[in-house]
């Protein structure tokens, strides 16, 4: 009998890192899902749906992406951080600040979607169950005869990503988006631009999964997207005349427009030179964010009808403020007959409609 010492084998452990193979953004979804051995899907729809929900996604995203580390690294970024600036705590500090303001901004916004807007987050989750059906849905692992695990099949080959065409189709519709507008073009309302934006991406996405092809960064692109289209939406505003500070002092009647829009930016309206026919004249401004201001002439009855989804509306010296803000003031004329009737709006910002 011989003195053969059995030792008993040493446990591994699995460890979370980010994984490189089949990360859309950072890898931190394709991580969770292969320690915890669960679909990473599940995890890119939660992301995805919380931060449209109220944008705590995206923070609780970039936070894993600060503390799991990738795949073959040691440690991860923000152990990486603190270590070379161990002599520099206030770089720390400035770090957590800046993230503890992250906070504070992202919950009180006023361009995260409505929770009537959910249905935002439920397209999401539709997508991504459309995609993981078009990927073949969760392998099932195969075992031998005996009982012994059959190693996974070589991945195929993937082929060329399209996210490089995608931006350059992007480039290009934005820029001849801004051209239409430098040249005083009818303007296309943002929000239309957005949709068909993530409509674009939506179908490069399908066209990708469906085909082999690389969609990495397109995920993280369409969910910006959508988030920007989801804001946009909220407003309930048209947002179309461009951005910038606009100030518009017509003269006469005839050079008085019926409508004056603003995607965002500062807009001023000075009614104060104008003399105003007999009768009715009608008057629409529209502001998606930021401030609009409108002075009305002397001598003229007035009928304003202000809104604004959120901000403060103060019409003839009476304000409010809030959220889905509809106020009306009238102020009577000089009994010649004239009346303006304005109909002010903004998404986002303050309206202000005075008289001197």
């Amino acid at each position: 009998m011989d003195d053969t010492t059995l030792t008993d084998p040493q446990p591994t452990f699995r460890r979370l890192t980010r994984a490189r193979d089949g990360r859309f953004v950072g890898g931190v979804c394709a991580g969770l899902g292969r320690y915890f051995d669960v679909s990473p899907a599940i995890y890119r729809i939660v992301f995805a749906a919380l931060a449209l929900a109220g944008g705590a996604g995206v923070l609780l995203y970039l936070a894993a992406w600060l503390v799991i580390p990738d795949e073959g690294a040691e440690a991860s970024t923000a152990e990486r951080v603190l270590r070379d600036h161990r002599d520099r705590p206030g770089f720390a500090v400035g770090i957590g600040l800046l993230g503890f303001a992250a906070i504070v901004i992202l919950a009180h916004a006023p361009f995260w979607p409505h929770p009537g807007n959910l249905w935002v987050a439920a397209l999401v989750v539709g997508a991504g169950l459309v995609w993981w059906e078009l990927r073949g849905g969760r392998p099932v692992a195969a075992s031998s005869p005996a009982g012994a695990p059959v190693p996974a099949p070589a991945p195929r080959p993937r082929r060329p990503s399209l996210f490089l065409p995608v931006i350059g189709v992007l480039f290009l519709a934005a820029g001849a988006l801004g051209l239409l507008e430098a040249l005083d073009v009818h303007p296309v309302d943002l929000r239309v631009a957005l949709a068909a934006a993530v409509l674009l991406v939506g179908a490069a996405i399908a066209f990708g999964a469906a085909t082999g092809r690389s969609v990495a960064g397109l995920v993280g692109l369409g969910i910006l997207l959508l988030l920007a289209l989801a804001a946009a939406l909220a407003l309930r505003v048209s947002l179309r005349g461009g951005v910038g500070d606009h100030s518009y002092r017509p003269v006469s009647a005839d050079g008085l427009r019926s409508d004056y829009r603003l995607a965002a930016g500062n807009l001023t309206l000075d009614l104060r030179a104008v003399t105003l026919p007999p009768g009715d004249t009608h008057v629409r401004v529209s502001l998606g964010v930021g401030n609009l201001k409108v002075r009305v002439p002397a001598g003229v009855a007035v009928a304003a009808e202000g809104s604004a989804r959120a901000g403060e509306v103060t019409l003839l010296g009476h304000s409010e403020h809030g959220t889905d803000v509809d106020a009306t003031r009238d102020a009577p004329g000089d009994g010649d007959g004239r009346r303006l009737v304005l109909d002010a709006k903004v998404g986002a910002g303050t309206i202000e409609v005075e008289r001197e």
